[in-house]
């Protein structure tokens, strides 16, 4: 049995989604970039989701989000699910976009865990070899609150006279573990550590006498294209994220013992005792089932 997911109220998010055999679905086109920002923004403001990083490569994304109201779930599933019908309607395509993997979804322990997954899903082209600068990337890429942005409604697939708005606001957001700078400190500060990453990257690349590909040929390779290096099959999806060790420690601590209340509650539920109380965090069966949640 697939054990729980816990989803706690205001939790830090590193988010990561790959497409149906990681083919290049995401491509930065004009109008792939369109769909997704638009998709985002209204799937934030649908759930109060807090976006604070993301990067969309061809065949995958990663973010960095918070979330105020435990709608974590709702806000990928309902931006998933647009984002695929769109680009599919734009494509001709009716087939899955997505990888059939669970979304990973990874709660960050500290305010340095916090910055470390912002740096890495922004240096993502860059660590892909695709572009010398992060920064030179042309589909969805944002951290500055400058990057916010009104996004009109793609033509593709959604209606003129549906429910759906006419323009989306994403909104930009300092994470909650470093409101404590002024925007400008946390900006630079983001800055500089993405370009100690992005030299790093290319001295080893000049090691190896590698090559950036550029922006253009991204954008000449097919969607049904696949990277031509074969990636190392997960054999576990990571529940827990924390560059230290007594932090993980707590973390799989905390975990194991909201799996053990929930098995327990779950097996009184079954028993036909439906006023059984599931742990804080349980998320499935209060959504399907409606059961009674612990509040702390």
């Amino acid at each position: 049995m697939t054990l729980p997911r816990q989803f706690l109220p205001n939790t830090t998010y590193f988010i990561t989604r790959r497409t149906t055999q990681l083919e290049f679905w995401l491509k930065p086109t004009k109008k792939n970039t369109q769909i997704f920002l638009y998709c985002i923004a209204v799937a934030a403001q649908k759930t109060g989701v807090r976006l604070h990083a993301a990067c969309v490569l061809s065949n995958h994304w990663h973010a960095v989000v918070s979330d105020p109201d435990v709608k974590i779930a709702q806000f990928y599933a309902w931006m998933h699910k647009y984002v695929a019908k769109a680009i599919n309607c734009s494509r001709g395509r009716r087939e899955n976009l997505w990888s059939s993997d669970k979304t990973s979804v990874i709660p960050l322990e500290s305010p340095k865990d916090i910055q470390s997954k912002i740096v890495y899903c922004l240096a993502n082209p860059v660590n892909a070899h695709l572009t010398a600068k992060a920064s030179h990337w042309k589909g969805v890429w944002f951290y500055k609150q400058s990057h916010s942005q009104t996004v009109r409604r793609p033509d593709e697939y959604f209606q003129s006279d549906g429910t759906m708005p006419d323009t989306a606001k994403l909104q930009i957001y300092l994470p909650v573990s470093h409101e404590n700078m002024c925007i400008e400190a946390y900006e630079e500060l983001i800055t500089e550590l993405l370009s100690t990453r992005e030299q790093d990257i290319a001295d080893e690349m000049k090691t190896k006498r590698q090559t950036f590909m550029g922006i253009d040929a991204v954008l000449k390779q097919s969607y049904t294209d696949r990277p031509q290096s074969t990636e190392e099959r997960r054999s576990m999806n990571p529940k827990f994220f924390s560059t230290e060790k007594k932090q993980r420690i707590e973390a799989i601590r905390r975990y194991k013992h909201f799996v053990s209340q929930y098995w327990d509650a779950l097996k009184q539920w079954k028993d036909g005792h439906r006023e059984a109380i599931f742990p804080a965090g349980t998320y499935s069966m209060r959504i399907h089932a409606s059961v009674t949640v612990s509040s702390g």
